[in-house]
């Protein structure tokens, strides 16, 4: 599942296989989640998985970026991988 179909939550893993809706955390919450990014990715991370959640594409969140859906992709997986972790 990604953020976009998870129509305003954060879909993540509990145990192996149930997958539950979480509200998107807060920019204090979400600044712990990368404690090793430095300020600008972070905020470039934000803005993309906050697109991500209100529904824009992969291609439409990277856009003003420049960099392309299959980065937004990994961005994304790495976000649910470290909300998951947390959940």
């Amino acid at each position: 599942m990604n953020l976009k179909l998870a129509q305003g939550r954060v879909p993540i893993r509990v145990g192996n296989s149930t997958i539950k809706l979480v509200d998107f955390p807060s920019r204090g919450e979400f600044d712990k989640l990368y404690p090793n990014l430095g300020d600008d990715s972070r905020d470039r991370y934000w803005q993309i998985l906050k697109a991500r959640i209100e529904g824009a594409t992969m291609l439409e969140a990277g856009k003003p970026f420049g960099i392309t859906k299959q980065r937004v992709k990994q961005i994304e997986a790495k976000f649910l991988n470290l909300m998951s972790r947390r959940g």
